[in-house]
């Protein structure tokens, strides 16, 4: 489902929370990835045994990997939250939140690689009717 459609679902505020949300799980996330990446370097330190050496390169590899996919997550999804939360207040009546989504999709003249952050929506205060561009 598209972030028009959602946010047209739930309602801006409901979506922008739940954004917030999934945002900061990536960032529990990142810090598990951490904890595993490190607890593995403490594995490979040990020179025990072969296996326990492999095991924790693995656990390296695995948490890095798990540290830097959950990052970027964090940082795309928090700065979609971010740009979408700054434009969420009508310029006529100062509303915050109270819109309708007339329509949404990718930026204009563009339609390959396109990214969460470059979408734009156009919705209509509830309160005094005005129209903008969010995105």
């Amino acid at each position: 489902m598209t972030i028009g459609k959602r946010i047209k679902k739930l309602g801006f505020a409901r979506w922008y929370e739940r954004t917030l949300i999934e945002a900061h799980a990536y960032l529990v996330s990142a810090f598990l990835g951490m904890i595993l990446a490190f607890s593995g370097v403490e594995l490979v330190g040990q020179h025990d045994r072969a296996g326990r050496i492999l095991f924790g390169i693995g656990a390296v590899i695995a948490g890095s990997a798990i540290l830097a996919i959950s990052v970027h997550r964090y940082l795309r999804t928090l700065m979609l939250a971010v740009n979408m939360g700054e434009h969420a207040t009508c310029r006529q009546c100062n509303a915050y939140a109270a819109f309708n989504v007339l329509a949404s999709g990718p930026p204009r003249g563009r339609t390959r690689y396109i990214r969460e952050n470059d979408l734009w929506l156009k919705v209509k205060c509830r309160k005094c009717g005005s129209e903008w561009l969010m995105g």
